[in-house]
This record gives C-alpha cells, sequence and structure tokens, in this order.
C-alpha cells in the first residue's frame, strides 16, 4: 500500500467521531426555553498567518521565503508553518460551540516528501494524511496566536437555514466515502471538498462553508492566489518519480505563463492563502463600509458581517464532480480506487 495510505484506516479519529455525535445530537438539543440562544447563529473564520512572511512573485521567492520561515521557527512550538484558518459554529442547533479545522496527520510525512522523495512544488498538491482537529487543540492554539499578536477573524452572523447547512456538510465531510476512508481523511493543497470525494486544506475547508451558504464574499478573490506550477518543478510519483533539485527552484524565477497543455506542460493551483486574509482583515478594519464592522474579542483584531438575510440555498446539493482533470487529483482518485481493492 503506497505510502500515503499507511494506517489511515487507524486515523478514524476519535475528533471525527465526537464531532458525528455531537452533531447527530445537536438537532434533538435545540435550546426551545432559551428564546436568546435561539436567536444567535454565528459562523467564526478565525485566521493565523505565518510567523514570518512568504512570498509568492515566483517560485525561487517562494522556495526561498519558505526555507526561511521553517529554518527560523520550525523550534517554536504551537507553529503552523504554512498559518492555518479554523471555524467555530455557534447555533441554537448545536449543545454547545463547534470550534474545527482541518489540518494534516503527519508532519514526517512531508518530510519525507520533500527532502527523500525530492518532489518539489509537488508538495503543494500531494494527498496527505488528514484529519479533523479537535476543540482542545485549537483553543490552545488560537491562544498563543493571540499572545504573538497573530491572530484575527471574520464573524458572519447568520440564519438557521444557513447554520443547518453548514452542519449537514461537516457531517457528511465526515462520513466515509468507501469502506475505509472519508474525505475528511486527507488533507491537500489542490483539493476543494466541494468536489466529490475530495478532502480540502484547511482554508479551503473554511471557504466551502461560505460557498455553501452564498456567504463568500466577491472580496474573497483578494485573499486568493492562482498559480501556474511548472511540471519541471513537480516529481515523485507526478513526474516519472522525477527527483527535483533544490537549484532547480531556485532558478526558476517565473511562475509558468499558462501557455501549454494544463496538467502536461504546466498544473494550475489555487489557495485561499492565509497571511493575506489576515493582512486584509488588519487593513479592512481601518476602511470600515456598510459589510464589513471592526470588532474586538479579547483584544483579538476582526470584523463582523450581518449575513442573516442570505439565502443559504439550502436544497442545493454539496458536492459536484470536479469539471476538470488535475494532475493531483488524478493521482489521488487512483489510490483511493486501488486501496479499495486491497
Amino acid at each position: 500500500m503506497p505510502m500515503i495510505f499507511s494506517f489511515l484506516n487507524s486515523l478514524r479519529t476519535v475528533s471525527v467521531s465526537l464531532l458525528l455525535l455531537l452533531l447527530s445530537a445537536g438537532y434533538s438539543v435545540k435550546a426551545q426555553n432559551n428564546p436568546v440562544q435561539e436567536s444567535v447563529n454565528e459562523l467564526t473564520i478565525y485566521v493565523m498567518p505565518t510567523l514570518l512572511p512568504l512570498d509568492w512573485s515566483s517560485p525561487a521567492s517562494l522556495h526561498a521565503s519558505m526555507k526561511n520561515c521553517y529554518l527560523k521557527t520550525i523550534a517554536q512550538q504551537d507553529n503552523y508553518l504554512l498559518g492555518h484558518i479554523a471555524v467555530k459554529l455557534k447555533s441554537s442547533l448545536l449543545p454547545k460551540p463547534l470550534l474545527i479545522a482541518q489540518t494534516s496527520g503527519s508532519l514526517q510525512e512531508k518530510l519525507d516528501l520533500i527532502f527523500k522523495q525530492k518532489i518539489g512544488f509537488g508538495i503543494m498538491g500531494a494527498a496527505l494524511k488528514g484529519r479533523i482537529e479537535s476543540e482542545a487543540e485549537l483553543n490552545h492554539k488560537l491562544s498563543v496566536y493571540a499572545k504573538r499578536k497573530k491572530l484575527a477573524f471574520i464573524t458572519y452572523q447568520i440564519n438557521e437555514k444557513a447554520a443547518k447547512r453548514m452542519i449537514d456538510f461537516i457531517t457528511q465531510y465526515s462520513q466515509k466515502m468507501n469502506d475505509k476512508y472519508a474525505p475528511c481523511d486527507f488533507y491537500g493543497g489542490a483539493f476543494w471538498p466541494l468536489y466529490k470525494n475530495e478532502g480540502a486544506s484547511c482554508s479551503s475547508f473554511g471557504m466551502a462553508l461560505l460557498e455553501i451558504t452564498n456567504l463568500l464574499p466577491v472580496d474573497a478573490g483578494a485573499w486568493k492566489l492562482n498559480k501556474n506550477i511548472p511540471i519541471d518543478l513537480i516529481g515523485g510519483e507526478f513526474n516519472n518519480f522525477k527527483k527535483i533539485k533544490d537549484r532547480t527552484i531556485r532558478r526558476t524565477e517565473k511562475w509558468h505563463s499558462g501557455n501549454g497543455k494544463r496538467n502536461v506542460d504546466f498544473v494550475e493551483y489555487f489557495v485561499y492563502e492565509p497571511s493575506i486574509m489576515f493582512d486584509w482583515i488588519l487593513k479592512k478594519r481601518t476602511q470600515p463600509d456598510s459589510v464589513y464592522t471592526p470588532q474586538e474579542d479579547n483584544g483579538i483584531p476582526g470584523l463582523v458581517v450581518n449575513g442573516t438575510e442570505v439565502d443559504p440555498a439550502e436544497n442545493e446539493s454539496f458536492f459536484e464532480n470536479r469539471p476538470e482533470p488535475n494532475l493531483f487529483i488524478e493521482h489521488y482518485k487512483k489510490k483511493i480506487t486501488a486501496s479499495q481493492n486491497e
């Protein structure tokens, strides 16, 4: 069995099981005796940037800035090397607020792919072991990042229909798609969790909750990076097990132009980048408008959006087939299929 699938069956984490129990219980414990609590439905997106800035202007600059960030912060405890997004859902449909995030399952797996298999920028789209991060973990990390002044948030005030739709999505996303795995068992930058049977990155998980309830704003385009990764920078299983040398990346001063064959000459990649989102929130707080209202929560800077009148399109399906093939996702699908036959 390929490395990425080893012991994943045992990775059906306690946190996911507890999550499903919580959600299924939530509908039966609606606070009918507390009219104030019934009216509270909110989704908060917590944003934690990298501890040092990343430069996405070219593959060479990204490689250099990421290496610098890694070397200077790896010794720090409670560090999300690439930044992080977590979400908290408050609703009268839940017995208590739900604080979760999608995260990767193994640092060693990443190090093996980067330093041993030398897959280069293939790490940006590789399907890694994933899991749902627990409330206890996140509460601790949020506290640490708040003390570092590296935490911001956007709170969306929502209606009950939107809250229910988010709960339903999280439940389905956490359920098995076959005899072995659920989408939440996989983490990767190429995933979009609204495509059938795909996992997520931390940021795409959070953005998906906004997307399914029609809350993802036009402004979100400013949070998103779109890059074309040259195939020469992608190694491992994605490119005939080629090993990518550091000097090849250091000499690549431009992303691919997109003139060529998709998944042969380049691979399309996008990410909602936590550091960009963090800076955007801080800037927006100085330029409030009719949509975004500045707010602080125990000294943590944030914004509030009133989305209570937004129609969440409650009857639409969550998942659809990916419209265009992607090199990373095609390899992921093959492994999923192969694992079912073992």
